[in-house]
């Protein structure tokens, strides 16, 4: 192993006087940028980089202006070619477009109707609930038309007709006119044989009245002769006679009842019984014929059954069992007249203002220089000798790399001692490396940074639709083990079971994996990293009504015992534990039921009476579910903007960070390229003195680097098998 130091700058232009060993001759076709055999040129093509038009511009051209996507506008031949790129693209949130309720407002729909309208788009699923070309191209089908017909309606109840519509065509039991012909004959004639029952029943109804009012006379008799009897009178002829045609009477008009029943039992009432049952099996048997050819035949039918459960508890919003009960609601508020205007469109939402120390954004530190202790002497000729050393599915450079040998040379270069000293830390072949030949890597070629990522993160990322590390030109190096942990965490499922990958991540659900020591090195993992006894810190906000709210409930002469609670406690965080106690609740739950509504009442009176501003605002408290340290300050990174540093994979990729970085120096290791600066000492802000700390520490970390080590090995035992 060769102890000695590589310092290299991260100008790479710079590398041939800091490089460990002189460069070698190459000729100097090898090195012209223009030639074909060109050494750094791209290994192969790998979907999605700036270089190209992509096959997704109709789509996300559209969402960006706001257009509808029709089916037909998609070239899905292009777009199935990459079943990854289509099931991220095809999505609500980028097909949908936006509605124009002005115009449609000024066609004439009613604001009611249009409320009704726009809880029902809510209500669609982002995604087919399928992940198949066809289900994406029914889902893509079925939103345009649920717009269309939607969209003509003008009052409440043209909506509630269309609905109706729908749930029939949910069913699959809209008819051509030759099934209706058919159900109309059966239900004829089933509505024929039900008069003639309930004249069986009222025959045999009216015997049961004679009988019982029969009975009725005949124990009156019968207990005046018994009175006599008991006290040792003399029965009177007339009364004996009485008797006697009493029960006759009696006997005569149950022999009727009984007669009659027995006949509906196994005579006519049996026999339109029987005709009722096939007449019903006739009429199923129709319906599923249409639901059959509905589903070949009806996209819209198909379409529906992909839309989601919301949708689906939505269109039968009058049951009480799978229903939506929320949109019964807004049926009400709209058919009573209770939506008068079109105040529920506005979307502009009001905030206190706040000026804090978190409006600082967090900013990962770069490295200028990169350093490799150790390791093995690994010097790529080219990127294919790259792509060979490592089984990579290809490797591709942006522009810019492509007409700059030197920066060409030195990611080339760096990437491969950066992968060889990952492959000796995991304890796996340098080929391994790859995940079988899935990853490719790109330098310079795709972007700035992961969609989604805040702008504090590195300037490199994995895209999961095209499965590639992208290292950018001047500020990706560092992140390369980050990056490649986030390939491991996607793609392990369909390394471990060969069944086509998904977009998701194995930090995120274990569960994916099949039960052994993967499965449970993973969840070990999760543990490690999101376990602890600390509780992050929250903005809560509040209003002046709240305050209002507040300050008819808490008062110095307080009789409830939630209000003395509230009233008492030195703090909010105080406040809401004791709430909490009092609903016997875990810390951040929220309770089921009844209940929900009570508590979540008394914790906004917490809030405001703690908040001390009466026009409202927010505050800072720590509460909620208890958290790993670790956790915690990820939620403070992450604010109160979209979750980003609390996503269970990103933890996961900074915490292997870690581990590389004090794995290595264990062995008197480093390479800056693989991962650098992965210690919160380096990320202390100099000017506001903020110490963010996006990294485990201490004895977490300790915790976390030997679930790693675990995970390490349960994917050396995975590739052995």
């Amino acid at each position: 192993m060769n102890q000695a130091t590589i310092a290299t700058s991260s100008d790479p232009r710079q590398l041939s006087l800091l490089s460990a060993e002189p460069p070698k001759r190459v000729p100097l076709e090898l090195n012209d940028p223009k030639s074909a055999n060109y050494r750094y040129a791209d290994t192969g093509y790998i979907a999605g980089s700036r270089k190209e038009e992509a096959a997704s511009k109709v789509i996300l051209r559209a969402k960006k202006e706001g257009l509808r996507v029709h089916a037909r506008t998609i070239d899905w031949d292009d777009l199935e070619s990459n079943p990854r790129e289509a099931k991220a693209l095809i999505t609500k949130s980028n097909l949908f477009g936006a509605v124009d309720w002005d115009s449609l407002r000024a066609a004439g729909l009613e604001p009611g109707a249009g409320y009704l309208i726009d809880r029902v788009y809510a209500a669609i699923g982002n995604e087919p609930d399928q992940d198949a070309p066809q289900a994406r191209k029914d889902y893509t089908f079925g939103l345009q038309m649920l717009r269309d017909r939607l969209e003509v309606c003008k009052k409440v109840d043209d909506v509630l007709a269309a609905l109706a519509e729908f749930r029939e065509e949910f069913d699959g039991i809209k008819l051509v006119q030759q099934e209706a012909d058919e159900i109309r004959i059966l239900m004829a004639r089933r509505e024929e044989l039900g008069e003639q029952r309930a004249e069986l029943q009222r025959v045999s109804d009216e015997a049961y009245k004679a009988y019982q009012e029969a009975s009725a006379n005949y124990l009156v008799v019968d207990r005046e002769v018994e009175r006599r009897n008991r006290r040792g009178w003399k029965v009177a002829p007339e009364l004996d006679a009485r008797w006697k045609s009493a029960k006759a009477v009696e006997k005569a008009r149950q022999d009727e009842w009984v007669s009659l029943c027995q006949e509906g039992k196994d005579g006519r009432r049996r026999g339109i019984d029987e005709q009722l049952t096939a007449i019903r099996r006739q009429a199923e048997a129709v319906y599923a014929r249409a639901k059959a050819r509905n589903l070949i035949e009806s996209r819209f039918h198909r379409a529906l059954n992909l839309m989601g459960g919301r949708l689906v508890k939505v269109l039968w919003y009058r049951s009480a069992v799978k229903g939506s009960e929320a949109f019964a609601k807004h049926v009400a508020a709209a058919r009573t007249g209770l939506v008068a205007d079109w105040s529920w469109a506005e979307t502009s939402v009001s905030r206190a203002p706040r000026v804090t120390k978190e409006s600082v954004r967090f900013q990962f530190k770069v490295a200028d220089r990169y350093a490799r202790v150790g390791g093995r002497n690994v010097i790529p000729g080219s990127t294919a000798e790259l792509k060979e050393m490592f089984g990579l599915r290809d490797v591709q450079s942006g522009n810019w790399v492509l007409r700059d040998v030197v920066s060409g040379k030195f990611h080339t270069e760096q990437t491969a001692t950066a992968f060889a000293d990952l492959a000796d830390l995991m304890g796996i072949a340098d080929r391994d490396i790859s995940h079988g030949g899935r990853l490719a890597v790109a330098f310079g070629a795709r972007g700035k940074g992961a969609t989604g990522a805040k702008g504090g993160a590195p300037m490199a990322h994995y895209e999961l639709i095209h499965r590639v590390v992208n290292v950018t030109k001047e500020k990706g190096g560092g992140a390369l083990g980050h990056e490649w942990f986030h390939a491991l965490d996607n793609l392990i499922v369909e390394i471990v079971t060969g069944k086509p990958g998904s977009l998701e991540f194995a930090t995120a659900n274990p569960e994916m994996l099949p039960a052994g020591g993967l499965r449970n090195a993973f969840r070990e993992l999760r543990v490690a990293m999101t376990s602890g006894n600390h509780q992050a810190t929250q903005i809560l906000t509040y209003t002046s009504e709240d305050v209002k709210l507040a300050s008819r409930n808490v008062r110095p002469s307080s009789a409830t015992k939630i209000a003395r609670l509230i009233r008492d406690a030195s703090n909010l965080g105080e406040a809401l534990q004791g709430l909490e106690q009092v609903f016997g609740l875990q810390p951040g739950q929220v309770p089921a039921g009844r209940s929900k509504s009570n508590y979540l009442g008394w914790r906004r009176i917490a809030i405001a009476h703690h908040g001390g501003n009466p026009d409202g605002g927010e505050i800072e408290v720590r509460c909620g579910p208890k958290m790993s340290s670790f956790m915690a300050e990820a939620v403070k990174l992450d604010g109160k903007g979209k979750p980003y540093f609390t996503e269970i994979y990103e933890m996961a990729a900074r915490a292997f960070q870690a581990w590389i970085e004090d794995r290595l120096a264990e062995q008197g290791r480093r390479n800056d390229y693989l991962s650098v600066f992965a210690d919160n000492k380096f990320h202390i802000d100099a000017l506001t003195g903020i110490e963010w700390k996006p990294y485990p520490e201490g004895e977490e970390r300790q915790r976390i680097n030997a679930a790693f080590d675990g995970l390490a090995a349960a994917v050396r035992e995975c590739l052995k098998a």
